[in-house]
Parts: C-alpha cells; structure tokens; sequence
C-alpha cells in the first residue's frame, strides 16, 4: 500500500486548480463568441475526432444527443488522423442516430487553402449548436483553436471545450488517482450543458450480412455448440507496441483455459495481426482454436463478440467494442495515463495493471516494463473468477 504523502498532494491540488482556472477563461470567451443554447436547435454538428476507441467510447453521447434533439438534423464531424486509419466511417454505418457523417483526413487540412475551403463548405450547411466532445488530452490552445473553428462556420452556440487533464505532475496523477471511464467523462459534459441522460446506450447498424459472416465463422469450426461452451475471445494487437503483452504469455493463458476448461478460443484482430494469431495458436489445441484475425470488419468482429463468453485483450478499441456489447473484459494495461480513464465502461471486468514504477510513465519504455509486470498467473486467476461468475 503506498500512502499519499504532503508533497503529493500539494502536486495534485495545483493541477486541479490549474485545470479549474483554464476552464474558468475557456467559459469566458464561449460566453462571448457564441449565444445561449437553443431550446430545439434544428442543425446540429457534434466534433469529436478519434479512432476506433475512442469513437466506441463516444457512442453513448452521439445517443443521448439524439434522444435530446430528436427532430433535429445531426452530422458528426470526425477524424482518424491518417486516410489508413480507422474510425467512426468503418464503425458507425448507417447508425440511426446520426443523420450525415463527415469524415476528413489530416492530408485534407495540410495546407492554408485546403483549411479554408475546409470551413467554407461546412459554413454552407448553416449550423445552429456545435458540440465539442474533447479527447481527453485536448489542451487550452486546442480547444480555443476549435471554438475559434467553429465560430469561423458561423454556428449560433456551442459547448463541450473543457480541459480535463493536464501533462503535469503526471507521476504522482497516475499513482494516486483514479478517474472515471470515458464513456461516463463525455456524458458528464453533457449533463453539465443540459442534456439529460437517463441511461447509457449503445447501438451499432450491424448488416444481416456481416451477422451471417460472424455466425459462419463459428459454425464452419464448430458445427454443434452446447449452450454452456466457454468461447473466450483473445486480441493480441494494438495500435502501439508498448501496449502489447508478451505474445507468449497470451499463448499459456489460452493453453491453461482449453486444459483446465474445455475453453475454445477465438483470436480476432485486423490482418497485421494474423502473424500473432499464429504464433498463439502453435501450443493450443487445434480442434479448440479459431483465428478470426483479419477476417471480419469492425462491425463483423463486434458481432462475434456477442457470441463469446468474454475477452482477454491489450489496451485497444477491442476492450471498448466488447463492453459496448455487454461483453466482460480481463483488460491487460500498460500505465501511460490515470487508470480508471480507458478502461472498458461497466463492473463486470477484470483489469490488470502495475504502477508505482521507478520511471517515466510518458516514455514508451515505461509503458512496456509496466505491462510486462503483468504475469501469466494474475491473467489466469481474472479468467478464472470469470468463468466461475459465468457458472453461477
């Protein structure tokens, strides 16, 4: 047990005020750039810009703004970062509560004039609300760039440019704090701007047809499935190496789940993956293993997860997929940011992580000797106390 001491807590209360004065000037120059909110605005455009995560994690409000405004005409405007990268395009097809997607690319605002045709074409479209949902590490100069963004497309009221955290005193953050979700972090900015959210949904348009391609990829390995197999989802990936646990250990956690639990396992993933499915699956049992990795979309994999008893994953959009499907987790974290921050929304999961390390957790090697302290034992006693909650 590690106690706060004085000198910690003094760090912790200077970045709270901190945060609490840059908001308070953030509040100002809303108050006056833009009007009250409208009672009914008629044209909405929500911005929040992310991958799959973090668009995942955003769902919930995307929702509770439709439940809000139902009339209203809602385009989300949203980005991945680079044209190869994923995001709301591959994950939120057709979802009915949003009317018009606008995806853009950092090559398509990577020069003056591509900026301004840029704004040019959505002051056209005569916004009436903007709503900023904010990556959690957004700075001042960030969102005041936005709000100055979104004064520039002519909209009538905004909201949502809130700093949540800070890079200061990063160390004693990480080891003494722990934060909601950030599914419930991007609710809160709308309940504190009026918007009543009376549960948190989830809702993905998954096709009939990626339905069926889910299905048969089960049924084409395991043609008759009895009502209590223990179908375990394993996702070795992730967009950053360091967040990656050793591929071995996830190769004798899955060896212990067939041995112990007749457990058939599922490694799913996108196609850089399948070289790590492999070498997984080389100890396991053939008839109990499937790879699914690179064989399904987005949407695919999310329905396979539905059919699964629960995941064991790195920290990636997988964890978030899974508990947006109702799915519990045994999430494998590195420390890089406040635990409790991207971990999956929901009570059912079992995360694992180590802090209280002797060095900097925004270095990336920090982040893979953290995740490296995670041992085969603790992964196989989280899957363990759920299987046993699965049972009851």
């Amino acid at each position: 047990m590690h106690e706060i001491k004085f000198f910690q807590k003094v760090q912790l209360f200077i970045v709270r005020q901190i945060i609490k004065g840059l908001n308070s000037v953030l509040a100002l120059f809303k108050r006056f750039l833009f009007g009250p909110i409208p009672g009914k605005p008629g044209n909405i455009l929500i911005y929040k810009i992310g991958n799959i995560g973090d668009i995942v994690c955003a769902v919930p409000s995307f929702i509770a703004i439709r439940r809000a405004y139902p009339e209203a005409r809602i385009t989300l405007l949203t980005s991945p970062g680079k044209i190869e990268a994923s995001g709301a395009k591959e994950l939120l097809e057709k979802a009915w509560y949003v009317d018009e997607l606008k995806v853009y690319y950092s090559a398509d605002i990577d020069s003056w004039q591509k900026k301004k045709k840029f704004i040019g074409d959505l002051k056209k479209n005569r916004y009436d609300l903007f709503i900023q949902l904010p990556d959690d590490l957004a700075d001042f100069r960030t969102l005041f760039r936005n709000m100055i963004f979104a004064k520039l497309i002519g909209v009538k009221s905004a909201f949502g440019f809130k700093i949540r955290s800070i890079r200061l005193f990063e160390k004693s953050q990480i080891n003494y704090l722990f934060d909601k979700t950030e599914v419930e972090n991007l609710l809160d900015i709308l309940k504190e701007n009026g918007i009543k959210v009376s549960q948190v949904e989830f809702g993905f348009n998954i096709s009939p047809d990626k339905q069926e391609r889910a299905a048969n990829l089960l049924n084409e390995k395991w043609a008759k499935l009895g009502k209590n197999e223990i179908i375990i989802a394993v996702n070795p990936g992730g967009k950053r190496k360091a967040n990656q646990w050793p591929l071995d250990r996830f190769s004798q956690t899955a060896k212990y789940l067939q041995d112990k639990h007749n457990a058939k396992i599922v490694i799913i993933g996108g196609a850089g993956d399948i070289q790590k499915a492999d070498f997984i699956k080389k100890i396991l049992k053939e008839k109990d293993v499937l790879i699914a990795a690179g064989r399904l979309d987005i949407l695919g994999t999310i329905e396979l997860l539905k059919k699964c008893s629960f995941l064991i994953s790195n920290d990636t959009g997988a964890v978030h997929m899974a508990s947006a499907v109702g799915l519990p987790v045994v999430g494998l974290y590195g420390i890089r940011y406040i635990p409790g921050k991207w971990f999956p929304y929901g009570n059912r999961h079992r995360i694992l992580y180590h802090k209280f390390l002797d060095c900097d957790y925004s270095q990336e090697n920090c982040v893979e000797k953290s995740i490296g302290m995670i041992t085969v034992e603790e992964a196989i006693g989280a899957c363990n106390r759920l299987i046993d909650e699965i049972k009851i």
